[in-house]
């Protein structure tokens, strides 16, 4: 979509000071509907209600050139597990050999979303693990000729994100 386009849409739909007001406004104007992104359909009701909020959030503070090219790709409620090793038993620190990213649906059902392991410490035991739990949002940009792929952390009622 071309920049008069968009200021179009948003015009169309009432929106003149070109700021989505609901979620629904996005598949309006972008022809993104929230609810079809993958993750959406395991989240708790708290989740989802989170997730609405941010959505708005997350686009408005795009510039309207910018949000053209955003394409939201999951949304889930995720526990990272972090696997850490010791290469030396006296050292004072840790490495990560591996992550997991396990989504957890409104059931607490868990399945793995990703999972990142650095071969390098592999043949280390697994001496700790750290867990945390937050909502994780993916999308795809465009950067010059191709699409990037991204994720961040949800945090404060979808207020803020890093």
């Amino acid at each position: 979509m071309e920049m008069e386009q968009i200021k179009n849409m948003y015009k169309l739909n009432g929106l003149t000071d070109y700021k989505l007001k609901t979620p629904e406004d996005l598949l309006k104007v972008h022809g993104i509907d929230f609810e079809k992104i993958s993750g959406y359909n395991r989240l708790d009701d708290l989740t989802r209600t989170i997730y609405k909020k941010f959505i708005v959030n997350f686009f408005n503070r795009h510039g309207l050139e910018s949000r053209i090219d955003l394409l939201p790709t999951g949304i889930y409620h995720v526990e990272e597990i972090n696997y850490l090793v010791k290469v030396e038993p006296e050292e004072d620190y840790f490495n990560n050999y591996k992550t997991e990213i396990l989504a957890i649906d409104r059931n607490g059902l868990k399945s793995v979303l990703h999972e990142y392991i650095d071969k390098d410490y592999e043949k280390f035991p697994i001496v700790e693990e750290e867990s945390k739990k937050y909502i994780r949002f993916e999308y795809k940009y465009s950067c010059g000729d191709r699409l990037k792929s991204e994720w961040l952390h949800v945090i404060k009622e979808g207020k803020e994100w890093y």
